[in-house]
């Protein structure tokens, strides 16, 4: 079974296939953070 997916997507995003499925991840993050993703990782940890 063949299944149709609507790939227009909004903002940043990229592709990752692994085997016979292609995923797309759509990202977003504000412009003004004071703090890296780095150091947001660790905060949260």
């Amino acid at each position: 079974m063949e299944k149709m997916m609507n790939t227009k997507t909004e903002g940043n995003t990229f592709t990752k296939k692994i085997g016979q499925t292609v995923y797309v991840v759509r990202y977003h993050f504000n412009e003004n953070a004071k703090e890296t993703m780095q150091e947001k990782i660790n905060r949260m940890l």
